[in-house]
């Protein structure tokens, strides 16, 4: 019996971008920003919505990924794969209709034509609503449990300290020597630990449980009322915070411009290691140079150099963008 061969898979053609492009060109092979500029481009809304479909079936497992790594990182439930669905949904409808699409009429902002790690962006736009639904006690049922993002806060620099006493000194510490260790970590770390609310005490380091407020005993027990402590110069330094991406970003410009030769690498931008380093600066959380590494998934010698290159200017950035808390 003859075998018949086989036909060969057809194979998907690559995106390309729209014919009305403003896209930077180091960019333009980058993942997920072809199909992107066809859809910010298209000026009627019916055939817009249906490229973000096709775009959404397509990629459908490279977007599997991003959700996966947000759940994991945010702490949602794995097996919830519709809520982490959601909030990516959420992420990726408001970079469209806020931050890549052009302010007036069709077309591109400055930043969709810059960026380049669409899924990283997403990724972190996703833990941010996250982070936010969370902090309005909208998600996991921390409705129920007083002072929840002070709480989450406090208790994600606690697990830092706790991890770096057991790196230093080879032993699980007590739990006098933990708060003493990481209040000293926090003093030396924060320009005002006590209105962050990092600080903590030994009743910290029990576990909060939610108590019901139609709990007739809730009254009668004064230990179980909290209250949040809300982080107050948060609005400041996101605006601080922003000043510095906008200057990585006009750097990443200027390097551009003063290239005379094209890389036989793609260089890694200033404004995306910035954007990971800050990502959760919030809940007092800074990502390592390695953590950076990971996320923009650079395994070249010369990438890696850079990242640390950019980490010192940034840092410099941040210190002339805060010189002044150190005056007040």
């Amino acid at each position: 019996m003859k075998t018949l061969p086989l036909a060969p898979p057809a194979t998907r053609a690559a995106p390309r971008h729209h014919r009305r492009c403003e896209c930077d060109r180091d960019t333009l092979q980058t993942p997920w920003k072809a199909q992107m500029c066809q859809i910010l481009h298209t000026r009627d809304q019916e055939a817009a919505r249906a490229l973000l479909d096709d775009f959404l079936l397509e990629n459908e497992a490279e977007i599997a990924r991003v959700i996966r790594r947000a759940q994991r990182i945010a702490h949602l439930d794995y097996r919830d794969k519709d809520t982490a669905l959601s909030y990516f949904g959420q992420a990726l409808m408001k970079m469209v209709d806020t931050r890549w699409r052009a302010k007036t009429g069709t077309g591109t902002s400055q930043v969709f034509n810059y960026s380049r790690n669409l899924p990283v962006i997403l990724e972190q736009e996703t833990r941010y609503f996250v982070r936010e639904d969370r902090r309005r006690g909208l998600l996991d049922g921390t409705a129920g449990v007083p002072g929840d993002s002070a709480h989450d806060r406090k208790a994600k620099a606690l697990a830092r300290s706790r991890q770096l006493f057991e790196r230093e000194h080879s032993r699980t510490p007590a739990d006098e020597e933990l708060v003493e260790f990481h209040n000293a970590r926090m003093r030396a770390t924060r320009k005002d630990p006590v209105r962050q609310s990092v600080l903590v005490t030994a009743e910290d380091l029990r576990s909060l449980t939610a108590v019901p407020l139609q709990d007739p005993n809730l009254t009668s027990e004064p230990r179980l009322v909290s209250e949040d402590t809300p982080d107050l110069g948060l609005p400041e330094r996101q605006q601080r915070l922003d000043a510095v991406i906008a200057e990585c970003e006009r750097k990443d410009e200027e390097r551009r411009l003063a290239r005379r030769r094209a890389l036989k690498r793609e260089p890694v931008q200033m404004a995306t290691v910035a954007r990971i380093y800050l990502a959760d600066h919030a809940q007092g959380d800074l990502a390592t140079r390695q953590e950076i590494i990971d996320k923009l998934d650079v395994t070249e010698r010369a990438s890696q150099r850079e990242v640390g290159s950019h980490l010192k200017e940034i840092m410099t950035l941040l210190r002339t963008a805060f010189w002044s808390y150190g005056l007040s």
